[in-house]
């Protein structure tokens, strides 16, 4: 993606084997070597980077990278962490972080497990004080003709309506239809509350 936007993408890796694939894949160019080495993010031209990313599978790793990128100046440091405990000190250092995927994997089955009904778990954000979902309107359903104030969700956000394809961003007057896929952002104990005004009766 970021190499069909036109930029310039440097990859390091250990693995000289894995450098070649991706050189032989991707029109990017690779160096074998250790990121959280000062000398080898400088050869990545680190000083003149907008934006680093580390992707390791071990979280320490990616710390001592995402600090090294500091160092040179690098703006957006941004960091796979894989286990939910490193999240805040990742945080505090600055990092923007992505949980592992397979973290994330985990928790959309967990929920999708306790929320058989809902069209879409999105994201845990605030280390699960809120959850951000995705629900369709239903025929006979609380929320079905409804206009989101007449609805009162004081314990959620709708962020948005997709409705016939068209993203529509919501306000108090916007009212639902059948079919309308939400998309809301609500604490954990009043997911199942807010779930039960938009399915059928």
């Amino acid at each position: 993606m970021a190499v069909q936007d036109k930029n310039d993408v440097v990859v390091i890796d250990k693995d000289e084997r894995r450098c070649r694939e991706i050189a032989m894949e991707y029109d990017v160019i690779t160096i074998v070597g250790d990121a959280t080495v000062g000398a080898t993010l400088e050869e990545a031209g680190a000083s003149r980077a907008d934006a680093l990313i580390a992707t390791t599978s071990d979280d320490a790793t990616n710390l001592m990278i995402a600090l090294k990128a500091k160092e040179f100046g690098i703006e957006s440091v941004v960091s796979i962490v894989n286990k939910e405990e490193h999240l805040k000190m990742f945080r505090d250092a600055g990092v923007t972080v992505f949980e592992n995927p397979d973290m994330l994997v985990a928790k959309q089955l967990y929920f999708a497990s306790r929320r058989p009904k809902v069209k879409d778990f999105l994201v845990s954000i605030g280390d699960g004080q809120a959850e951000g979902f995705e629900l369709v309107v239903e025929e006979n359903s609380i929320a079905a003709g409804k206009s989101l104030s007449e609805l009162k969700l004081k314990e959620a956000v709708v962020v948005a309506v997709q409705r016939d394809g068209e993203l529509i961003i919501p306000k108090g007057d916007t009212v639902l239809k059948v079919g309308d896929t939400v998309t809301i952002f609500a604490r954990p104990k009043y997911v199942e509350k807010i779930c039960s005004l938009f399915f059928s009766r």
